[in-house]
This record gives C-alpha cells, structure tokens and sequence, in this order.
C-alpha cells in the first residue's frame, strides 16, 4: 500500500476529473480511485475527505477564483487546471494541518504531471494571488 499525501491528492484529482466529466458521485469515484492506487488507509482518508470537501465547496471556491484571474474568466480554464485550484483552495481553506505553501507547491506538482507546460506557472500565481489577498491575515502574507 502506498501512503503519500501527493499520491493522494493525484487520485483527488483524478476522482474530481472523473466526477466532473460523468455526473458519477465523487465520494464513489474518490474510493476507486484509492483503490485503483493502492494508497494505505491514512491516505485513501485524507484523498476521500479532499475530494468530497473541494467538491462540496466548489461554487465557493469559484467565487474566490474567479476575481484573482486577470483579463481570463473560469470557463476558459481548463478542466484538469480548475480543478487543481479546487484542489489547492479546499486545502487552504479546510485542512489546518496543511500549510498554505505547501498546498501550493503540491498544486503546482499536480500541474507539471497533469497539465500542459504553461500551467503551473498560472496555478502559481492564481494560488499565490489568493494565499495573499483572501486567505491570509495580513501579517501572514507579508512574512
């Protein structure tokens, strides 16, 4: 069994993509998706509890999106891109555990791997954009 909170958050997203493009329930699709990855217990939780978290928030989490994007709006991103945000912002704003930075390199991970070249830049900045000017007390964004 594997246990990475990144092979986790690769199997979040794949469930979210899967839950996206068919309508299928995320919290199915998410526990397929641990399965299909062998991810351990303790992964196949925090994959599961991300993936049905961002999708249970995901007009919240557009709302917070689409102000950030300059001069693009959230239909013209695309889907594995969206979702990535979804991903990163859900961990940002619902898993104390996780640091902001954290949550936005892995993010940026996920684009390399999924993605096309230019996306983890744009990733970045969106993410870094929101870590700065809607999550962070002020004293946090400055440091």
């Amino acid at each position: 069994m594997i246990k990475s909170r990144r092979k986790a958050r690769q199997a979040a997203l794949q469930a979210l993509y899967w839950t996206a493009s068919s309508g299928d329930s995320v919290r199915q699709t998410a526990h397929t998706m641990c399965i299909r990855t062998r991810l351990s217990a303790s992964s196949s939780d925090f994959a599961m509890n991300l993936a049905e978290t961002a999708w249970a928030h995901r007009e919240e989490l557009d709302a917070s999106i689409a102000p950030v994007l300059e001069n693009w709006s959230l239909d013209r991103v695309s889907r594995i891109d969206h979702i990535v945000l979804w991903i990163a912002l859900a961990e940002m704003r619902y898993f104390e555990d996780i640091p902001y930075k954290v949550s936005i390199d892995e993010a940026i991970e996920l684009a390399k791997q999924f993605s096309e070249a230019k996306a983890a830049g744009f990733i970045n900045g969106i993410l870094d954009a929101l870590s700065k000017e809607h999550l962070m007390p002020a004293e946090q964004a400055n440091g």
